[in-house]
């Protein structure tokens, strides 16, 4: 049985979920994320991600910040203008055992977040989305 309160974070989610799809899909002013914010340089490890990236595979560049003791990641410039301010990294936690963050990626092409992986490479970072026959791997630039 759900709740007041479960059935009010539920409604909440799903209203976050309703206007990032319609972010995605240019249905209107809606934005899954208002303000994202500016960064400062890294103050640890985990901060390492902290930054404005662009993956090699899209036309977007995208601010990885920390909030609530995690990581998220906001549009901040694209050529679709509909996708700015949206949320398309969630969740995301350092692991100091393996050096990788986990979260979740907004997979456009399925329309739904995905769980991801990010290791630092020399040229940035390599992000892997989805699991098992279903990931793949994109490599990700910082941007200047």
């Amino acid at each position: 049985m759900m709740t007041t309160t479960h059935y009010g974070a539920f409604k909440a989610s799903m209203a976050a979920a309703f206007c990032l799809q319609a972010a995605l899909v240019g249905a209107g002013a809606a934005r899954a994320a208002d303000v994202v914010p500016t960064v400062a340089q890294p103050a640890s490890a985990a901060d390492a991600i902290v930054g404005d990236w662009k993956p090699t595979d899209m036309d977007v560049d995208i601010r990885i910040f920390p909030k609530d003791g995690k990581y998220v990641g906001g549009v901040v410039k694209a050529a679709n203008p509909a996708l700015v301010n949206s949320e398309m990294l969630r969740e995301i936690q350092f692991d100091p055992a393996s050096g990788m963050w986990r979260g979740e990626v907004f997979a456009l092409k399925r329309g739904e977040f995905v769980p991801m992986t990010i290791k630092i490479t020399a040229n940035g970072f390599e992000m892997v989305a989805g699991s098992g026959f279903m990931s793949k791997t994109v490599e990700w630039v910082r941007v200047q």
